[in-house]
């Protein structure tokens, strides 16, 4: 058979898979080992065996666990409640301001997890009650809860460039700090205009009143509670950006000092460690088992010649090198109403990776970019993770309308960041080349 004609096959198992409802992992890897039975007959077997060990014993993954535990044990602590607490009071006279706390307090999260769950249902259950109690229009309430817990797979650390980097040989530590400064003008922009929006159409987004505010030395005893995750913060992405430690290393240090927080503040029980544990374990092992069927999708890809073929195609076109990146991106925006990260690194990266070392483009700026993408995919109707995570949590008079309405304005942001990023590579290329270039 040809490549094309595999490649027609192949794609037709993997989407017929997804259509029947089968899990992700199960129908990348079954549908690649059907195609490479096709094409070479049982070795496709010892192929399927060989990607899934070396996905079990790649170092690169065991920050993963770590940083995932970090954001459960936020979800089970309470620390986020009284960060939050903290920077409300502080903004209670600010129009929008509990919006924009709940902005500060994801970004916050972001750096502490790596995922966008942790945010996401964290405020969602703190903020959002808060939020509607004060009369906040459902538009500002939702989408800053959706929009700042998904710069946790920006923000470092992300487990979305740990990922990226498994499984495209980049260095996680350069991923790290190329998405630092992204993430940042994200963060800045959501608050930036939810304040303007607020501030010319106070209804959307009402100060607090005054007898529900605290006096000043309250407000300044409440501070206490940020002391410890910017500590934790500090400590693990220091470590990292110094060379002090490998983010393995730093993921262990900051699971650690968040145990720690916690006992100090004698809310550590065996009920909460065994909750974040468990969930831990179940996380970890649906994100191992989607990745071992995504090495042997990609595995497999490049072996019968498809990955070569649609980058000819691709590489045969009369257009810019850096128009090429733009339809790459283009591609990734569609795949993101649809499939999630894991999917589309295993679809695309085999075909573009070429391309970009051909070029000579950065694969750190290619990575910023992805993970910005997948940003947007996490919030892109009908099937962004964000989007659930909040259908979830949400009382019972949020309707899955209000939520999808209210997230278009913070689409156009992350946009606009990731056109920012693409015109102005030094955005994410600037920061790892002076950290990495003092190491």
């Amino acid at each position: 058979m040809t490549p094309l004609t595999l490649l027609i096959i192949l794609l037709a198992c993997l989407f017929v898979g997804l259509a029947l409802g089968f899990p992700m992992a199960f129908t990348l890897g079954s549908s690649a080992i059907v195609v490479g039975f096709i094409y070479g007959g049982t070795r496709v077997l010892t192929i399927a065996a060989m990607q899934v060990y070396s996905g079990m014993v790649s170092l690169s993954l065991v920050a993963m666990p770590l940083f995932i535990f970090i954001a459960c044990l936020l979800e089970k602590s309470g620390l986020a409640e009284e960060l939050y607490a903290a920077i409300r009071h502080w903004l209670a006279a600010v129009p929008g301001g509990l919006a924009i706390a709940t902005v500060v307090v994801c970004t916050v999260i972001a750096a502490m997890s790596g995922v966008a769950a942790a945010g996401v249902i964290t405020m969602g259950v703190i903020a959002l009650p808060i939020m509607l109690r004060y009369k906040y229009d459902k538009s500002i309430a939702l989408a800053p809860i959706m929009a700042g817990g998904a710069l946790g797979i920006l923000i470092p650390p992300s487990v979305t460039a740990i990922i990226f980097g498994m499984l495209t040989h980049t260095s996680i530590g350069r991923l790290f700090a190329g998405g630092l400064i992204p993430g940042v003008i994200l963060s800045a922009s959501y608050m930036t205009y939810i304040g303007l929006r607020c501030h010319f159409r106070p209804s959307l987004g009402p100060v607090v009143p005054p007898e529900d505010r605290l006096p000043f030395r309250q407000k300044l005893a409440l501070s206490r509670g940020v002391i410890i995750p910017i500590v934790i913060i500090v400590i693990m992405l220091g470590s990292i950006f110094l060379g002090i430690a490998s983010p393995m290393e730093s993921a262990a240090v900051g699971a650690v000092a968040i145990l720690v927080s916690i006992a100090i503040r004698r809310k550590l029980s065996w009920q909460l460690f065994k909750e974040a544990c468990y969930r831990t374990f179940v996380i970890n092992c649906i994100i191992m088992w989607i990745i071992f069927g995504a090495k042997i999708f990609a595995t497999i890809f490049i072996d019968i010649g498809t990955a070569q073929l649609v980058r000819g195609v691709l590489t045969d076109l009369t257009v810019s090198p850096i128009m090429l990146v733009v339809f790459m991106q283009l591609s990734y925006i569609l795949l993101g109403c649809i499939v999630e990260e894991i999917t589309m690194i295993t679809l695309t990266i085999p075909v573009y990776a070429p391309i970009l070392v051909a070029f000579g483009f950065d694969p750190v700026w290619f990575g910023v970019l992805f993970i910005i993408n997948m940003q947007l995919g996490y919030l892109t109707p009908p099937f962004g993770y964000c989007l659930f995570y909040m259908r979830g949590v949400a009382p019972p008079g949020v309707t899955i309308t209000d939520i999808y309405r209210s997230i278009w304005p913070f689409l156009i942001i992350q946009a606009s960041v990731l056109v920012l990023v693409l015109l102005f590579p030094q955005l994410a290329l600037w920061l790892p080349e002076t950290v990495f270039a003092l190491g």
